[in-house]
């Protein structure tokens, strides 16, 4: 299922899958600065990103392999699994946190 709604995700808006989890991360930080009105150096507003992210990255993970999948394989075969998956989580985190890290910049910039 959720290889289809990638697939789908894809066609309609023809970009790579690494933009979209770009975009999608960006737009849960923004959202969440939105919601909580802070500012963009807030750096809490990256954890519900982080976990949405960890989250999809659970859920592709348990519909490729499942259950027996998972269990079944040895442990150098599991870890290869999550350095793969944890990219996109990487991925989808990097642009939040440089725009943290450059707002607070700027920030401190600015005082001086």
């Amino acid at each position: 299922m959720l290889e289809q709604l990638k697939n789908i995700t894809r066609s309609v808006t023809g970009v790579s899958p690494d933009a979209i989890f770009v975009f999608l991360g960006l737009g849960c930080f923004l959202t969440t600065c939105l919601i909580a009105r802070r500012p963009l150096t807030w750096a809490w507003a990256l954890i519900p990103g982080f976990c949405i992210s960890i989250i999809v990255e659970t859920l592709e993970i348990w519909d490729h392999y499942g259950a027996k999948g998972l269990f079944g394989t040895e442990a150098t075969e599991i870890s290869t699994i999550f350095l793969r998956h944890s990219k996109d989580i990487l991925v989808m985190n990097l642009g939040p946190s440089l725009v943290v890290l450059v707002a607070t910049f700027l920030d401190g910039f600015s005082e001086n």
